[in-house]
Order: structure tokens, then sequence, then C-alpha cells
């Protein structure tokens, strides 16, 4: 299939993979300073290689040291922890089966000397070394199975050249449209040419920024003359210091007179909240500006205590803020001069399109909007309407391009083994790709297993989905930053914005939805400049979606294949394992139940505290849209749309495009919109039926006279009237009886020419 679909090849399992030299904390202390030094030296040499010395738009030199940052959030966050870890519960399980393991293994060769009395124990003694060192040899074996594939290159420069002009194109036929387009940028531009203050080009100096990149060279200008901007570049490129650095130039130009908030950062998750938390405190740390985090997960109160001194720049998501702009009296929107939306198209595919529309609703009329995305679909267009003025259009790069850098790999899934993906992710992790991975899942259910699965096999492994604490989360980030765990497995929460530093491969367990989340996925690394894989498992069912990846990709892309050995190995292991995974599930399952009934407790506690206290001192957390009123918001939206739909041929293809794209209502939904449509139905009936008919010109009729004009008329029958009628052609009727058709309708005998009468079974018998 795959080289079907114009691959430039296949390779083997160990082909091209960089491996770099591995140093225990233990043994480093006991060698020398000298002997560290070359070792330092030599891992440079080995990371270098990963770089490109021929990228010119570097975003920065070094790396942001957001340590600190997360260190400063984690003070913040609740101090009830789980009784033990997951990874301390696997450890648990695997310690019970090496026990069980080593004492069935004890118990066979003690059996086997009872058996051999009197004869050598040399077969006893070969079999048991080989007990504990089949994991050794079964890998030595799979390696030698590996063997790499000589890779044939095919160009594809005809077809790429006719992607570009179609690419160049579209973008031209864009251009000309609602935007005022501002994409074209100089090039030569330096973070000196842009007019910023002495305080922020020192910050940019410490950070290690050299060169602006493409979209902060294009934004940061327009953004320092204060027009509104909408701005669409890949993932990785710098969004965020081309937003920050005018909002804080425009800040120390122009001090503040009394405490407010003057710029709003609205961020999809948590997690990208603190990354553009922790750059922006960073660019500003040579200012006296203070700024603010708030985002779900974190200490409510401490973020209240926060807001009331009104710091200049806040960050935080749609849910939380508007949690605090109901129930904080003290916090208002009225003096926000400046609103950013970062990451816009994502908030827009979650639940946030209501939030996002009170938020601008409470935002001050007169301020700049930067509206940031990654790609540029309709509703983002729809927000841009909404939310902006005269905006100026800057885009940089195409949203559906990869990395430069980006090595991207495919392995093919037979149609009937499907089961495989667990296997063979198990196998590229054990054997290939050791340290610094993102693994990405499609549920939150199969990012836990596949953390259970690998954490048994004995790899350190961490998680990062939304079943998840605030606090679980960080901890994950923070020891994959740290390099404490090899591998993080993780659902799309993980796959915008984040910029993690070191992510050598991201494996996708299955394909994304759309390729916007692939690029979003795979862009996690071969960041600004460096090198680095994408491995994603491809299935019969995203082929399609394969084929146009291939098509946008203009480096080479490889197939890889694993021996049907290894794989067949592996399922194997994870068979023997399933009962291990069970065990691990039932500790969390007893432990989730202690915590429940803890945590119940504990209310009822606090309940009997307030009761005795007096009650009601502490009003209720009130927010501006229930759950139940969103529900019927969606439901009554969908009757809008269905009601245009009924109005032409061309909105009923675009309804039923549309309801493909958002899915599937729920059951409770699908039979409130019943309802509601039929009430629609049944209201236009009634209005039809109410409406007043047209007065037409009736003949004048003679006048009444004497007593009959004091009777009323009454209305007659149609009955009465044929019988009360005596004109000519009603009596001639009469007299000759009914026609030929009502005789046979009615199914009476015919009257033949002759004058006698038939009856119609006589007249078909007699033909």
């Amino acid at each position: 299939m795959l080289s079907e679909l114009g691959f430039i090849g296949t390779i083997g399992e160990d082909d091209e993979v960089p491996l770099e030299p591995e140093s225990d904390s233990g043994d480093d202390e006991e060698e020398g300073p000298i002997v560290l030094g070359r070792k330092r030296k030599a891992l440079q040499k080995s990371r270098s290689a990963d770089f490109n010395p021929d990228f010119v738009f570097t975003e920065k030199g070094g790396a942001y040291d957001d340590s600190w940052a997360l260190a400063d959030v984690m003070s913040q966050l609740k101090k009830k922890r789980a009784a033990t870890t997951l990874d301390e519960k696997i450890e648990k399980v695997r310690k019970k089966r090496k026990l069980e393991d080593k004492e069935a293994k004890s118990g066979k060769v003690e059996k086997e000397k009872e058996s051999q009395e009197g004869s050598e124990p040399e077969p006893g003694e070969q079999e048991d070394p080989a007990g504990k060192d089949e994991e050794g040899e079964e890998d030595d074996e799979s390696e030698a199975d590996y063997s790499s594939a000589e890779e044939n290159i095919l160009t594809k420069a005809d077809t790429l050249k006719v992607k570009e002009k179609k690419r160049k194109k579209k973008k031209g036929q864009e251009a000309g449209g609602f935007f005022e387009d501002a994409s074209q940028y100089d090039e030569s531009l330096s973070f000196q040419d842009m007019n910023l203050s002495r305080p922020l080009l020192k910050a940019i100096s410490t950070m290690g920024f050299k060169q602006p990149t493409p979209i902060q060279k294009a934004c940061i200008p327009v953004g320092l003359l204060g027009k509104d901007i909408c701005a669409c570049a890949a993932t990785g490129t710098g969004k965020t210091a081309a937003f920050a650095l005018p909002v804080l130039e425009r800040l120390i130009y122009k001090p503040r007179q009394a405490p407010v908030t003057r710029v709003l950062v609205l961020v999809p998750t948590r997690e990208l909240g603190i990354q553009v938390h922790s750059v922006t405190k960073q660019l500003a740390q040579f200012c006296n500006i203070t700024t603010c985090l708030a985002v779900g997960g974190l200490d409510v109160k401490s973020q209240e205590a926060a807001l009331r001194a009104a710091p200049d720049i806040l960050i935080a998501t749609p849910g939380r803020l508007i949690d605090h702009l109901h129930n904080c009296p003290s916090f208002h929107l009225d003096s926000v001069e400046v609103l950013i939306l970062d990451e816009a198209d994502r908030m827009l595919d979650e639940y946030f399109e209501e939030q996002m529309r009170e938020i601008i609703r409470l935002c001050s009329h007169h301020r700049q909007t930067m509206l940031f995305s990654a790609t540029m679909t309709d509703e983002v267009k729809d927000l841009a309407s909404v939310s902006l003025k005269n905006p100026v259009r800057i885009f940089v790069n195409s949203n559906t391009d990869v990395a430069p850098f980006l090595r991207q790999e495919f392995v093919r899934i037979r149609p009937n083994r499907e089961g495989d993906r667990e296997a063979i992710v198990a196998a590229l992790l054990t054997r290939t790709f050791t340290d610094h991975v993102m693994l990405f899942t499609q549920t939150k259910k199969q990012a836990h297993r596949m953390h259970i699965l690998l954490g048994l096999m004995g790899l350190q492994v961490g998680e990062l989905h939304g079943n998840l604490s605030q606090t679980q989360r960080l901890e994950a980030l923070r020891r994959f930053k740290d390099e404490q765990i090899d591998i993080l497995v993780a659902t799309d929460v993980a796959a915008r914005g984040l910029d993690i530093e070191g992510v050598k491969t991201v494996i996708n367990f299955t394909m994304p939805n759309t390729i916007k989340h692939y690029v979003h996925r795979v862009g996690r690394t071969a960041r600004a400049g460096r090198a680095g894989r994408s491995v994603s498992l491809v299935g019969e069912e995203e082929r399609k979606m394969l084929k146009e990846i291939v098509k946008a990709a203009k480096a080479p892309v490889k197939a890889r294949i694993l021996p049907q050995e290894v794989i067949l190995k592996f399922r194997d292991k994870i068979e023997a394992m399933e009962k291990d995974v069970y065990a691990v599930l039932q500790l969390e399952a007893e432990e989730k139940e202690m915590q429940q009934s803890e945590a119940q407790i504990n209310t009822a506690k606090k309940l009997l505290a307030k009761d005795k206290e007096a009650p009601g001192q502490e009003p209720e957390r009130s927010w501006f849209q229930t759950r139940e009123e969103r529900k019927k918001e969606k439901v009554a939206k969908a009757l809008q749309e269905f009601d245009l739909a009924l109005r032409g041929k061309k909105k009923r293809k675009k309804f039923m495009k549309d309801a493909k794209k958002k899915g599937e209502m729920t059951a409770e939904e699908r039979s409130q919109f019943e309802i509601l449509k039929a009430q629609m139905f049944a209201e236009r009936l009634a209005k039809r039926n109410r409406r007043t008919k047209r007065a037409r010109a009736m003949p004048e009729e003679e006048p009444m006279r004497g007593p009959a004009k004091k009777q009323k008329q009454k209305k007659t029958s149609v009955f009465d009237e044929e019988l009360t009628n005596t004109s000519r052609k009603a009596l001639k009727q009469y007299r000759a009886g009914p026609s030929f058709e009502e005789r046979k309708q009615l199914g009476l005998a015919h009257q033949r020419r002759g004058g006698s009468f038939k009856s119609k079974s006589r007249y078909k018998r007699r033909k």
C-alpha cells in the first residue's frame, strides 16, 4: 500500500537511528573531572548533529527557563495528593510477578532434581540460565531480524509544483477578501530595528533570541501601530513573542495611572496558559509590569486575591475567567485595552464558542484585538468579524505544512490486524525510540492503558490527559522536561502550543481526525530548526488521510517495516501481562473508592460546621450558563439551521455538510430537537390558518322583499342543493341516469345500444 502512495522506499527498524551516549549519575560522581568534561563534549557533538546549520530563522539560541514558573504554579495547587502514584502501583505488581516467577522456576528446578536422582544436573542448570536470560536472547534475535532495506529515491517535483501553484492561487483569492493583507514583511528586519525599549531588548538577549521568526517580523511592527491583527502561522513559529512584545512595549510607553487590568490573553488549555505566562514573565523581567495566571485546576482564592491587585496582564482560560467575572465583584474587563485570542481555532473546536462570545461582550469596545490561529476555518472568520475592527491579515506560511526538518514515517496496519497496534508501539519504544518520545492516543482510556503496559515492561512513562488533576498534569509535564521520564503518553490536550525542548520522536498510536490535528501533533518535534522524527500507525480506514499527507509532503516520506516475528513476540508479552494490567486497575479502583468516601466525610463535616456557625456566609458560585441552558441553546441553534436549510437547495447541502462535521446529537438532544421541530411546523400551520383570506368580488344579489328579508338564510348541503335544483340541464341529467363512467365506478349493469340491460359479469362471459 505504502509503495503505491508514492513513498520513497522502506527502512528497517535500526536504520539511521542516532543513539546518544548514556551516563548514570552514580558513575559520573566516581569519575574524575577530566573524564566528565570529555563525556560532556562528546554529548554536545552528538546533539549538534541534530541541528541544521543552514536554518536562518532561529527563534531562540537557548531554552526558556520555565522550571521556576512551573514551581511557582505548583505552589498554588491544592495540597491533596493521591496516596500512591500509578508508577508505584505498577512497580508493586511487577515485583509481585517477579517473585511469583522466581518461585515457579525454583519449584521446577527442585522437581527436576528429584526426578533425575543420580544423574548429572547439567540439563537443569542449562535451563535455569536460559530462563533468566530469556529476554536478552530474544532481544538479540529480534535485532538480527531488523534489516535496513535499500531506499529508492522517487522525485515528486512536478506534482509539488502544481500543488504550490494551486496554493498560491488560493491564497491570492483569499487575500482579496475582507482583510487588509500584510503578509509581506522585511526579511532583513531585526529586533533592534523594531524600535523596542531597552528593557525588552535586554530581556530578548538574556533569553537567547537571535533573529526574529517570520511571524514575529510580520506581526510586531503592525501590533506596535495599534491595529487589529488576524494572524495565521504554523505551529512552533514563535507566536507567543509575536504578540507579547508589542503589548509590553505599549504598557512601557503608556504607564497606568490607576491599578487596572489592561491586557487579556485567552488560551484554550491550562498547560499552554502556564507556558505563555512563563514566556511573558521572562520578557517583562526588567520592567515594572505585573502578570497573573487564571486557569482551571489552580486555587480559586489565591487567584481572586491576585485579581484584586489588578495585574497589568491577565492570562486565562475562558471557563475560569467567566467564573471570576461572575463571582468576583471587584473584577471586570471594562479597562481592557488589548485582547489576545491565542489558538482561536482550538477554542472554537470545543464548547468555548459561547464563553468566548460572552467574554468579548464584557470587554471594552475601544480596544486592540489580536487573533492568532494555526488554521483559518469558517468559525474563526465568523469570530474575527465579530471581535475585530478593520483587521490586518497576516498569513506567513501554510498552516498545513509540517516542519521543514521533520522526517515522516508510517507503519502499515494490515486489514485484519488492528490488534497489533499495542505490540508495534511496544516494539518501537523498547528497541528503537527509547527516550524523548511523545506517544499520542485518541482516547484518555487508551493513554492510561498504554502507561500501565509500558510501565510493566520496565519503561519510564508518564501520561497527560483530561482525566488527571491539574497537579498530576503539571507533574507529568515537569518530569518529562527534566528527563525523569523517557516517554509521555498524551491525548490532543498536549498537541497544541506546548514547547517542550528536546522531543526527538512523536508516535501516533492512531491517526487523528483531521490533517490539521496531525500537523499539530508532529509539530511537538523538529521545532525552531531542529531535526525530528514522526512515526504514525496507519490502518485501512486512515489511508485517505495518508494520501493527502504524502501529496503535501515536501521531503521524502518513509515506510517503516517491522518483522512479523517481532510483532508476534510482543503480542504474546502483552497477553501475558493482561492479568497484571487488571491488578493495577483494581488497585486504582480501590484507592479511588477510599478517596471518594473520605471526600464525602469531609464535605459532611464542613456542612455541619457551617450550620453551627452563621448560615449563608459564603454565597454559592454562579455560572453564566448552566448545562441545561447550553443544551437548549445547542438544540435551538440546530433548529434555526434546519429552518434555513428548508429555504433552498444550496443551504440544504451546507446544512448536511455541517451536520456531518459537528457529529451526531445525543438521544436526549435528538428527541428535544424533534419536539421543537414539530412545534415549529404546528405554529406555522396555525398561523397560516389564522391569516385573513383576500376579499373577492361577488355578484350583486337582488334585494329581498317582505318577510323573506327577515328570515336568516341557512347554509344548504350539497345533497339539498342537488334536490332543489330545477334547471333544465339538471332535469335532463336526472332523466338520463348515471353516465357510463359512474356506472363503471359503482359496479352497475351496462346499458346496451338495443336498450336491454345485461350485467357486467354476463357481458364478460359472453365475450
